[in-house]
């Protein structure tokens, strides 16, 4: 999940849907020290655990769809890797296309890492979306998990058709 944070040199890394903070420490745990995360989480009581467990952590309450106004908020110009625990797939429409509209513009990575708690149900939508999409089963996680790392979007991602569910 966090194979695009490099322990070597300084990042802007972006975690979408940071929950009560699992990946966020792990995050923490592999990034250079002088690395900077923003820990995106639109649950209110969420964010609450998310800072108390992280913080150290530029937690903010909000939308993954608002990447624009958060990054420009910071005057960061990019983040060097964005990783999501959001539901991308079963986000509204206009969200997805929010996201991977500020993912092709505003980071660095080529790379979209995703993890998703239903591994094979959403690879048709990651298919449509990208050229090329890699998945890691991950057993250890109950209920089974994936991840999803995907390169090179497709042109015309934001197609009603691409950005569909299964």
């Amino acid at each position: 999940m966090c194979r695009e944070v490099d322990p070597e040199k300084p990042q802007c890394i972006l975690e979408l849907g940071a929950g009560t903070g699992p990946v966020t420490e792990v995050i923490r745990s592999r990034m250079h020290p002088d690395s900077h995360i923003i820990a995106v989480e639109i649950d209110p009581e969420l964010h609450a655990i998310v800072s108390r467990r992280c913080p150290d952590v530029d937690v903010v309450l909000g939308s993954a769809g608002d990447i624009d106004d958060i990054l420009d908020e910071r005057d960061i110009e990019a983040a060097d890797c964005i990783v999501s625990c959001l539901p991308v797939p079963s986000l509204p429409k206009e969200v997805n296309r929010s996201i991977f509209d500020a993912w092709s513009r505003r980071c660095r990575s080529e790379v979209f890492t995703q993890i998703t708690q239903i591994p094979w149900y959403f690879m048709p939508m990651y298919q449509r979306l990208f050229h090329d999409v890699e998945f890691q089963l991950i057993t250890m996680n109950l209920p089974p998990a994936g991840v999803y790392h995907c390169s090179n979007l497709r042109s015309d991602y934001d197609a009603p058709e691409r950005l569909a569910g299964k």
